[in-house]
């Protein structure tokens, strides 16, 4: 089958929203002839289209909850008749809530803003690239160390010096880094938790009506068989949507695909500390063990009746060493050139 002829994003947000998508039904694409049709999930036509479109799938998801949510608040509000069916359906549930309360969530707990997006994306980048970054530096380190410990090298204060202050660096980084991680991973547990409105189970209700329900049920609150009376049965007719309990049932769609990415960028925040946590134990190691470091340096005899340590050793990005015509610490004080 040749190229598919995929909705864009725009329109395929637009016939979730309306109830023309049913989220839960796969959806056919025709190939660019439009000679053969496929079938394919929503989620899969949306991960599609967050490749094609650049965007990811919690920013896709978080427009498409909103513009939802937006619709149904627009419909209870605009008529009068779907107002007073779902405040009947309500009394049902034996609650004394507004139509409008149903969509009350927690999200206003978690300093959230209608229409952001639940979680920025750029925010995992950041930290996966730090985290990888500080590993990186660790391991250069370590490695010169080695280096210079296996061509029995004497230790020098200005040497132990500088090794102490990429030390400290080093776990401030990496203890900063671990901070920010377990706050978007908290964030993103909290946001999860809270998405969900107080009152699921009338949503989950409602999208069992559909329109021929919201009908029988205004017919039985005729009083007579007047002209006026059909006039606005039609109206009735006309104002609601043919697909109403499609859009209450794509927002719980929507809801739960938005908290099964949360549920995933929870977990990779989560795979980031359990990447950086064995390098803290080191960094940490590396900290306690200073003290013994500093004696160590005030054991070694002054400089001026030290011989010199030979060629200077650089260590490149890929962790070979090189040796350089040079003072002894000549690589050191350039700033510790294998960062």
């Amino acid at each position: 089958m040749d190229q598919l002829n995929y909705y864009d994003l725009e329109n395929i947000i637009n016939k979730c929203v309306s109830g023309d998508i049913d989220m839960h039904e796969p959806i056919e694409v025709a190939n660019k002839l439009k000679n053969q049709k496929t079938e394919m999930s929503v989620l899969k036509h949306l991960l599609i289209l967050c490749q094609s479109d650049k965007k990811s799938l919690i920013h896709i998801l978080s427009v498409l909850r909103y513009q939802i949510k937006n619709k149904l608040l627009e419909l209870i509000n605009d008529n009068a008749f779907i107002r007073h069916y779902i405040q009947n359906v309500i009394h049902e549930w034996t609650l004394d809530i507004s139509p409008v309360d149903l969509f009350t969530d927690g999200l206003n707990q978690c300093n959230y803003s209608e229409g952001d997006d639940l979680m920025d994306y750029s925010q995992f980048i950041h930290e996966k690239k730090c985290s990888q970054d500080g590993g990186h530096k660790l391991k250069i380190l370590e490695d010169g160390l080695k280096t210079r410990q296996a061509e029995y090298k004497p230790m020098t204060s200005e040497f132990a010096g500088l090794i102490q202050g990429k030390v400290r660096d080093l776990h401030t980084e990496c203890y900063d880094c671990m901070g920010r991680i377990k706050s978007h991973t908290a964030d993103s547990m909290t946001k999860s938790k809270m998405i969900d409105p107080k009152h699921k189970d009338i949503i989950i209700d409602l999208s069992c009506k559909a329109k021929a329900t919201y009908l029988e049920y205004s017919n039985r609150l005729k009083e007579d068989s007047s002209a006026f009376s059909t006039f606005l049965s039609e109206k009735q007719d006309l104002d609601i949507p043919d697909n109403i309990h499609t859009i209450f049932l794509n927002y719980l769609i929507t809801l739960n695909m938005i908290k099964k990415e949360m549920n995933f960028i929870t977990h990779s925040f989560k795979g980031l500390l359990t990447g950086i946590q064995p390098k803290m134990v080191v960094l940490t190691k590396f900290m306690d063990g200073l003290n013994e470091l500093d004696g160590l340096v005030d054991e070694v005899e002054p400089e001026s009746e030290k011989e010199d340590d030979g060629p200077a050793m650089t260590i490149d990005s890929t962790g070979q060493i090189n040796e350089e015509e040079q003072g002894g610490l000549a690589f050191l004080k350039k700033g510790f050139s294998f960062f």
